[in-house]
């Protein structure tokens, strides 16, 4: 297993069940939707409504990186 620190992501994309994740053209990697529901789930959103949809926006002004370990503030 190889551990990918500070990569830029260039895109993120479906892939059937899983999200593929480029980092350059031609390579990148795969997550599961479940990794990413938990990516997710530590940031704050703020959600707009527009005219059909809500989006959400990350809270990036409120948002830290903390340690699995530590309790969120």
């Amino acid at each position: 297993m190889k551990e990918v620190k500070g990569t830029q992501i260039q895109a993120v994309h479906p892939y059937y069940e899983h999200i593929w994740i480029s980092t350059e053209p031609g390579k990148g990697f795969f997550i599961s939707s479940e990794d990413l529901v938990t990516i997710l789930s530590e940031f704050d959103f703020l959600v707009e409504k527009k005219r059909t949809r809500s989006w959400g926006h990350v809270n990036i002004d409120d948002w830290t990186v903390e340690k699995k370990d530590e309790p969120r503030s």
